[in-house]
């Protein structure tokens, strides 16, 4: 196709070819790129593709997604929200998972030694940060384990080996 044809084509259409095609070859990287560059010159993106290309993208990300890809570093390397990454996805069959839910790992939590930790003066803070799970999750690790949590703030006191001297004046 000559310049002339390029250029007099409807900028929305060449950007939703080029996407189709970035699709196809997997080049997901240049979908990102075609994106930024659509955004520039075409006032909105929405309807930018159609819903068959829209299907595509999301069969092109599911694999991503469901290897553990968070739809935020999805919207990165893509280029769009992460509302559009979900709907994407969605339309090509893709079940999206709830917010900020840890995705399965294949280290599980030690229930045992976590409450033998915490029983024997770890914080929740600290247990969580050892596990790398957040605060709530661990909170919830701890009640699944059997222990009773003590109140936020309050410690166990730390045993001392001997008096200080200046103790006594």
């Amino acid at each position: 196709m000559g310049a002339a044809g390029w250029l007099g084509e409807d900028p929305r259409s060449r950007y939703a070819e080029a996407v189709r095609r970035a699709c196809e070859s997997g080049e997901l990287p240049l979908v990102r790129e075609l994106f930024t560059a659509a955004a520039a010159e075409v006032f909105t993106l929405r309807g930018l593709l159609s819903r068959e290309d829209e299907i595509r993208l999301g069969g092109r990300l599911a694999p991503q997604y469901q290897a553990g890809a968070s739809l935020l570093a999805l919207s990165q390397e893509i280029g769009r929200s992460t509302q559009y990454i979900a709907k994407v996805l969605r339309m090509a069959g893709v079940t999206i998972r709830p917010a900020y839910r840890p995705v399965q790992t294949s280290r599980p939590v030690n229930l045992v030694e976590l409450r033998r930790r915490y029983e024997g003066g770890s914080s929740v803070a600290s247990l969580a940060h050892r596990i790398r799970y957040s605060y709530e999750s661990t909170r919830k690790f701890l009640l699944e384990a059997g222990a009773e949590l003590r109140p936020s703030g309050a410690r166990r006191p730390v045993r001392c080996c001997a008096p200080t001297p200046d103790a006594d004046a």
